[in-house]
């Protein structure tokens, strides 16, 4: 074989052997011609499964697969390295259920079989309609034939091994204390389940959403009803006052709100309504009312 026929890769090597002999001009021709032929690989964490072969890590760009994310379209990894960090994966890699293919092989297999050939522009679209075929066979297996303990381990193999999934929104919460805002609701709230315990508290004009939505964390809840006061914070105390034979803590349970009547819809919405007829507002800085009940008056200092 005359030099002219040795591939790039071979006179390049050949050359930098003997470049102390040889024309600026000739070595840097040979090195561009291999920048067009070759490219670096980058290795898997720091293994190169290539270095047998090419131990300067430039691979012949036909070994690297295509990406389109980067600038020269090819990826960093080459074939061989790209198998090897495959197989270190290869055990936390979801696989079909009947199969045992890992999902992407499985729906390369079956995106070819549908007559998708890679790198055209309609491959994307069998891709996809592997993919939902993908859904309704494992779907299917797992409802129909699989036993528990199979689900349940195909359950745990595909959840992200970066940790729990962080929401794409953030709750944010107004803390309103006191009587910052003095207007707002007294609402009553139930648990059908426990319809004997009711909740009677306080809530700032909007905030009875943020009530139903805290009360149904830990179970059912429904709003019996809502009234508007003026000086909610003060009428919360004086419903609480009024209903306070039935309050839970009175009755000696000590694992509860303040908030927790065991009574009755009906002697519930009574206090709210007495409370409401009893209250006349006066142009005062206390805002009390002159026929309130003694005892509910000084319940409010």
């Amino acid at each position: 074989m005359t030099w002219e026929q040795l591939p790039v890769q071979e006179q390049y090597a050949e050359l930098k052997k003997r470049r102390t002999y040889l024309k600026r001009g000739d070595l840097q021709r040979l090195q561009l011609a291999k920048m067009q032929d070759f490219k670096r690989c980058s290795g898997y964490k720091g293994h190169h499964e290539c270095v047998d072969e090419y131990p300067d890590h430039m691979v012949p760009v036909s070994e690297f697969c295509s990406d389109r994310c980067s600038k020269d379209k090819l990826h960093h990894l080459c074939h061989k390295c790209m198998r090897y960090r495959n197989k270190i994966h290869s055990h936390t890699r979801i696989k079909h259920p009947l199969t045992g293919e890992n999902k992407d092989d499985w729906k390369r297999r079956m995106a070819q079989r549908a007559g998708g050939v890679i790198g055209t522009p309609e491959w994307k679209s069998y891709l996809e309609k592997a993919d939902a075929e993908w859904g309704e066979e494992v779907k299917g297996h797992l409802l129909n034939t699989a036993p528990a303990q199979e689900v349940i381990a195909f359950i745990e193999s595909t959840k992200s091994e970066f940790g729990q999934s962080k929401p794409m929104t953030k709750r944010t919460t107004t803390k309103v204390e006191g009587e910052a805002v003095p207007e707002g609701w007294v609402y009553i709230v139930r648990n059908p389940d426990a319809p004997h315990i009711l909740k009677i508290g306080k809530t700032f004009p909007d905030g009875i959403p943020d009530i139903m939505s805290s009360a149904r964390r830990f179970g059912r809840a429904e709003l019996i009803n809502k009234y508007w006061f003026e000086e909610a914070l003060k009428s919360e105390k004086l419903v609480h006052e009024e209903l306070k034979p039935y309050n839970l803590r009175v009755l000696g349970y000590t694992d509860c709100g303040k908030e927790l009547f065991k009574c009755g819809i009906d002697d519930a919405v009574s206090a709210v309504n007495e409370v409401k007829k009893n209250w006349q507002y006066q142009k005062t800085s206390g805002g009390l009312i002159k026929n309130t009940p003694i005892g509910l008056q000084r319940s409010l200092a």
